[in-house]
């Protein structure tokens, strides 16, 4: 009788083992999923692109009714979400003091009055 309990008892504690590890692993992933959606710049949206220039780390995300591009300095300061139309291989938009024109090759920032900014892109994804 001894013995029989002591069998129920250890197929009880894998069984509740099992159970643990697999709910543990199933809400690690949703958790993780979570996560990275909170800590990407783009939040619950869409990337469709991304682009380095000498002073900024830009991200075009998908946005509800045109793209938004998020600009930041490379250490992750300044950051600025200005929404964008995408015009054939370019995508322009304009905040309360700039225009932007961000095509594969550069970044324009323009200012009414002054000369444009013009920055090479080094990288794009």
């Amino acid at each position: 009788m001894n013995s029989l309990f002591f069998k129920k008892s250890l197929f009880t504690k894998a069984i509740i083992t099992l159970l643990v590890m697999t709910s543990t692993a199933v809400l690690g992933t949703s958790f993780a999923q979570k996560a990275s959606a909170s800590t990407s710049v783009c939040g619950l949206t869409r990337e469709y692109a991304f682009f380095k220039t000498k002073n900024y780390l830009i991200t075009i995300c998908v946005g509800e009714a045109s793209f938004q591009m998020i600009k930041l300095f490379h250490d992750g300061t300044g950051y600025q979400r200005i929404p964008v139309q995408k015009e054939g291989n370019k995508f322009r938009g304009s905040d309360d003091k700039h225009n932007y024109i961000l095509d594969s090759r550069q970044l324009l920032i323009g200012t009414d009055g002054k000369p444009p900014v013009i920055e090479k892109v080094i990288q794009r994804k």
